[in-house]
């Protein structure tokens, strides 16, 4: 897309709730349950079609998602993980939020690396911190944890080392109080 082009669309005011529709119309079966939250369109895509959206939503010019801002996971326990994706349109000063449901036993998700080089560090930081793979990765090394530490510092079942030896003062829970 040229400049001029470019320029002249990011004059076009688009709605967050046609930004959805147009989003849902061009990833067809691959997306579900999208909706408008806080001005941002949010859909859900199948763990293996990651990929294949964040690709429609950055190089189709009618959505233009050329902008990688942000990756992370929610550890919801025995319900598994969801890995949020933020990406954004300058064109048309839009925030697109994918998310991604993986199960709590070897969790995995194809890399994005491929579509969105800024994906590298966010990536390496989720598989270090939460311990879920992603395949596909060109460096899937360490950014904070020595290569031998074992387990996994954001997960909810994470014992930190701290409270085993002293109770952690903002127990909320009789349980926590003793140390765990």
């Amino acid at each position: 897309m040229e400049v001029s082009e470019r320029f002249r669309r990011s004059s076009e005011r688009v709605e967050p709730e046609a930004f959805k529709e147009r989003i849902s119309s061009k990833l067809g079966d691959i997306a579900s349950g999208a909706e408008v939250r806080n001005g941002q369109v949010w859909f859900q895509v199948p763990p293996e079609r990651v990929a294949d959206a964040a690709r429609i939503v950055k190089d189709d010019p009618d959505i233009d998602c050329g902008y990688f801002n942000f990756l992370s996971a929610i550890d919801w326990q025995d319900d598994g993980f969801e890995v949020v994706t933020l990406v954004y349109s300058l064109t048309y000063a839009m925030t697109v939020a994918f998310t991604a449901r993986l199960p709590k036993e070897n969790p995995s998700l194809p890399t994005l690396t491929s579509v969105y080089m800024g994906a590298d560090w966010h990536e390496r930081e989720c598989a270090e911190m939460f311990g879920i793979t992603f395949e596909g990765h060109p460096n899937p090394q360490n950014l904070y944890l020595a290569d031998d530490f074992e387990g996994h510092p954001l997960r909810k079942d994470f014992k930190l080392a701290s409270r085993t030896y002293k109770p952690w003062p903002g127990a909320k829970d009789p349980d926590e109080a003793g140390g765990r």
